[in-house]
């Protein structure tokens, strides 16, 4: 599996750098083209291909489930993490004085319905500081203590690729009782996570980056202990009609078994969902562990000139295999992940880092192409 075999998969030509992953993940071919025959569906909605859609339901909890360790019954389908964390903050309940472990400059989505909640609650948010080494694990494990009601956190940090280990923060906040929320949006697909060692309430994550899938695609693992909890909306899919449609009006006050019972309306994308299952596929025949390691020496290259220059990186033992955040000796220009996208440059400006995220269609070549572009733009500190 080397880039001259994983790039004709994409529809990326060789004048394209694209290290934006942790942005937008690149549909495969195979994954467009699925879209397209779904899109002939939508408009022949008499034919029996529509059918299959129960079908591309469990098939894609199946796999979602499969990188994780959990069973195709845990997983609801979602469009997006802040629906997820939604869903999460209508069932996880805080007492007055307790604390909500959150990392500074947390993804927004995982943030503010736990403002809420804490707020409703009569509880605090404990913000964890930036740590000056790189090692978030220590930084969270220093501040949960036995008021910890809720740590809801990444298991890498979408501006740097900053990494935890959710291992021991688990442990730790399972001995104080408090429960575990993961977003996982900047890890799945890459990075192995083991809902069984780390036993979380939930783990959301939105499909578009690192599952290469459609916008408007995401999942909610949701722990048994937690699947008897209150959807956030009500819709006919998620319950047992007493009576079939056909006949009936279709209501019933029992909801489907398992995670079933939180998935958003219009689960049933017709076109989205042929497209995430084709590239899950994909992924999954790929192998998570595999995809890390051919992605990690860019990265590991990537982190080597940006020291030679200077700039800040995250140490080796705490950043992730897969992106990485470029500090730079001053305050980036607003518009510099424009100016490189007009050299064909593809790379994101997330919290006044340059945050860089390439795949396996990336050769380590384009490092040189992205340096020698960033260099017209950000002077060196070496």
């Amino acid at each position: 599996m080397t880039p001259d075999t994983i790039r004709p998969l994409f529809e990326l030509t060789d004048d394209v750098v694209y290290m934006n992953c942790a942005a937008q993940g690149p549909a495969p071919k195979a994954a467009a083209e699925a879209g397209r025959r779904a899109v002939s569906r939508k408009s022949r909605p008499w034919e029996q291909e529509r059918n299959g859609l129960s079908q591309e339901m469990a098939r894609a909890r199946e796999l979602f489930a499969g990188f994780i360790g959990a069973s195709g019954t845990d997983i609801a389908l979602s469009t997006a993490t802040s629906y997820a964390v939604a869903v999460a903050a209508r069932n996880i309940t805080l007492e007055p004085g307790q604390s909500v472990v959150v990392l500074e400059s947390q993804f927004p989505s995982n943030l503010y319905a736990w403002q809420l909640l804490a707020e409703r609650s009569g509880a605090t948010m404990t913000v964890v500081p930036w740590p000056s080494d790189g090692d978030w694990t220590s930084a969270v494990l220093e501040h949960i203590g036995p008021e910890t009601g809720l740590v809801t956190l990444p298991n890498v940090h979408w501006v740097d690729g900053g990494t935890l280990d959710l291992g021991p923060i688990a442990d730790v906040a399972h001995a104080q009782g408090a429960a575990i929320f993961i977003d996982a949006t900047q890890s799945i697909g890459v990075l192995p996570l083991d809902v069984a060692r780390i036993d979380p309430d939930y783990v959301a994550c939105s499909a578009y980056k690192w599952l290469l899938s459609p916008d408007q695609c995401g999942y909610l693992y949701v722990a048994p202990r937690r699947q008897h909890g209150e959807p956030v909306e009500h819709n006919h899919a998620a319950r047992i009609g007493d009576g079939p449609m056909t006949l009936s009006p279709g209501y019933g006050r029992t909801f489907q078994p398992g995670a079933k019972r939180f998935d958003q309306g219009a689960a049933d994308a017709m076109i989205h969902l042929p497209m995430a299952v084709t590239a899950m596929e994909q992924i999954a025949e790929w192998g998570v562990e595999a995809i890390a390691s051919g992605i990690e020496p860019i990265v590991d290259r990537i982190a080597d000139e940006a020291a030679n220059r200077g700039w800040g990186v995250p140490p080796k033992p705490y950043r992730s295999p897969h992106f990485i955040g470029l500090t730079l000796p001053e305050p980036p220009m607003p518009d510099l992940a424009e100016r490189l996208a007009a050299d064909n440059v593809h790379v994101s400006l997330r919290s006044g880092r340059v945050r860089v995220a390439p795949y396996l269609f990336n050769r380590v070549e384009e490092v040189e192409i992205l340096f020698a572009a960033l260099d017209r733009y950000v002077r060196s500190a070496a």
